[in-house]
């Protein structure tokens, strides 16, 4: 029995110390090995941050440029209301919204979701005034009406969609700055 207890403490005495160098080095390799997958991580992010920041850029001045198209301001002025009816008008200003808004859908990866959602809101909300302002005029009235109704009603809103949405774009590009 005393010499099965002394044969312990001796394996005991090798197998201990081992152990201990055995996990020093993995603890020292596996710090050694995380801190490289960092640095390169952190290498990788600024290699393609310096291509990535071109194209965020330019995301956001299309952001800028759509809502600037789609507000009412711009809008109204590009599609004067010649001799269309008041349907016909609202028909040309819900597709031209419409249009823009698909030809920017591709710009919302380069933005915060908030942003995007903000935008799209905002983009929403001028649709929902539109297709108010028709309601509210005459159906056999001018559109020159109508191209004033959406105006009053546009300004109305508090706070005002496409100037919201500007804010928060101009807020963003300056945190990404």
């Amino acid at each position: 029995m005393g010499n099965d207890i002394s044969g312990f403490w001796e394996i005991l005495k090798i197998v201990l110390p081992a152990l201990i160098v055995f996990l020093t080095a993995y603890f020292l390799f596996h710090d050694m090995l995380e801190n490289d997958r960092r640095r390169r991580e952190f290498e990788f992010r600024v290699l393609h941050a310096k291509e990535m920041t071109p194209i965020k850029l330019q995301a956001y001045e299309r952001l800028t440029l759509f809502l600037e198209r789609i507000s009412p301001e711009s809008m109204l002025v590009r599609h004067s209301p010649q001799d269309l009816s008041v349907e016909q008008y609202h028909k040309v200003l819900i597709a031209t919204i419409r249009q823009e808004y698909e030809h920017n859908l591709s710009q919302q990866i380069y933005v915060s979701p908030i942003l995007w959602e903000t935008i799209r809101g905002a983009k929403e909300k001028l649709v929902t005034i539109i297709n108010r302002s028709a309601e509210e005029v005459d159906p056999n009235g001018s559109s020159y009406e109508l191209s004033k109704k959406i105006f009053t009603n546009y300004h109305d809103e508090d706070p005002i969609p496409v100037a919201l949405a500007l804010s928060d774009l101009k807020k963003e590009v300056a945190k990404f700055l």
